[in-house]
């Protein structure tokens, strides 16, 4: 008899992430829950996020703990009736759970079960999934396969931790630690910082310091920042641009906009929609690279960095390239306010093809941000400063701004870059006077 189960599975939360952090269980096992009701919480470099219940029901059983690092796609949960037949026991599963083999979202893991998306509907499955799969082969993430073929380590002596045995990196670093081992070339692998103890303190040339492991957040965006360097050569161009018609036309709109939409008007959407039109007249900075191919892109979908708390989320502001400013303006706090308030959706931080940060904001006048993989562009915004400037042989005052392009070489010329800057300094220098 078939029973009415959904299948919850940690979703895909961006562009290369193969695993995210389980942080926070919001509901126990036996709670009854509402469809889109918040689940749980979880981290990974590109969004903190909450994940709502893709449906309703009693929480039967739960795959993964707060803290564990699960695999995207893997089952972390149970949703059903616990009066149906073949109804999952309410008790979380022991050290030990029940093994379930990885399969993409969406896709029949045998004729006798369906798996379901995290963000998905209830389906019918019958029966419940054999606890005596195996693989002859040591259960990890792509990254880890990849860390051990470098470092030369046979995952067979790794231990898992993770979901159904799996090898998180964490595992792999810890068994790092345990064992010395030899870098490729057969230079013994860096140990790490040459600390001293002085009185149980520990000392770095002499200065006390206090370790402090990273976040899970901030150790896959410091991972995700190294492979970006290098993979890209990176180059950057600054452009000074004149804002006195943006910043008219922001101080005649700003009291009706804030009374019409709701929310203040900032200069961030006059700097997406004008880096927007530029990249129409410039187009390779919208694109990939794949090996000697180009992947040149159909979609403008720029990604706009939002600090919070915990670091740095870059939401997309998806299908970008008919949008007005008003357009902009609306999805971009859409986007900030879901951001900050940890509901943003998977779709909201995947698919982006340009990102822009703004570190002018506090005050920042210059600064060479690093790409974002596996896009070949991000564009930096400083602060506005009034300063005196020539105008027709007269000196004058005008807010500037400088605004640089860090673009990968091996797709872009530095002609490139400054093409296109230059179209987005024509954009907003002659920026029209009309109603936002």
């Amino acid at each position: 008899m078939q029973t009415a189960t959904t299948e919850v599975l940690m979703p895909l939360m961006g562009e290369g992430i193969t695993e995210a952090t389980l942080v926070k269980w919001l509901k126990q096992p036996g709670d009854t829950l509402r469809q889109d009701e918040p689940l749980l919480e979880i981290s990974t470099d590109k969004v903190d996020t909450e994940i709502p219940a893709p449906a309703a029901g009693t929480l039967l059983q739960v795959f993964a703990k707060d803290g564990d690092v699960v695999a995207v796609n893997q089952i972390i949960a149970l949703i059903g009736s616990p009066t149906e037949p073949g109804a999952v026991a309410t008790k979380p599963v022991a050290t030990k759970p029940v093994a379930t083999k990885p399969v993409a979202a969406g896709v029949a893991a045998s004729s006798s079960s369906v798996v379901v998306p995290l963000m998905a509907t209830s389906v019918a499955i019958a029966g419940t999934r054999s606890s005596t799969e195996t693989s002859g082969s040591s259960r990890s993430s792509p990254l880890v396969r990849k860390m051990a073929r470098a470092l030369q380590v046979d995952l067979a002596q790794v231990t898992g931790t993770g979901l159904l045995g799996r090898i998180t990196k964490r595992d792999f670093e810890a068994y790092q630690a345990k064992t010395p081992t030899a870098s490729p070339s057969g230079v013994p692998a860096d140990s790490g910082l040459s600390l001293l103890k002085d009185g149980g303190i520990q000392t770095l040339d002499g200065v006390p310091v206090r370790r402090e492991k990273m976040s899970r957040m901030r150790m896959l965006i410091a991972e995700h920042m190294v492979r970006s360097v290098r993979t890209s050569p990176h180059v950057t161009t600054i452009f000074e641009i004149d804002m006195h018609r943006v910043v008219k036309l922001r101080e005649k709109c700003r009291a009706q906009f804030a009374s019409r939409e709701g929310f203040n008007l900032t200069y961030t959407p006059f700097f997406v929609y004008a880096a927007i039109q530029a990249i129409k007249h410039v187009p390779a900075v919208n694109c990939s690279v794949d090996g000697d191919d180009i992947l040149w892109k159909d979609q403008i979908n720029i990604g706009v960095a939002v600090a919070i708390a915990s670091g740095l989320i870059v939401p997309v502001i998806r299908n970008a390239g008919e949008l007005s400013v008003l357009g902009v303006a609306q999805r971009l706090h859409a986007l900030a306010e879901r951001a900050r308030s940890k509901k943003l959706l998977p779709e909201d931080v995947q698919g982006g093809t340009f990102s822009i940060t703004n570190p002018g904001m506090f005050g920042s006048l210059v600064s060479m941000p690093i790409i974002n993989q596996p896009q070949v562009a991000i564009l930096s915004i400083g602060a506005i400063i009034k300063r005196p400037v020539v105008i027709d042989d007269l000196i004058g005052i005008r807010p500037l701004v400088q605004i640089g392009l860090t673009f990968d070489h091996r797709v872009v010329d530095g002609e490139g870059g400054a093409r296109y800057l230059a179209f987005l300094k024509q954009t907003l220098e002659q920026f029209p006077e009309t109603e936002i």
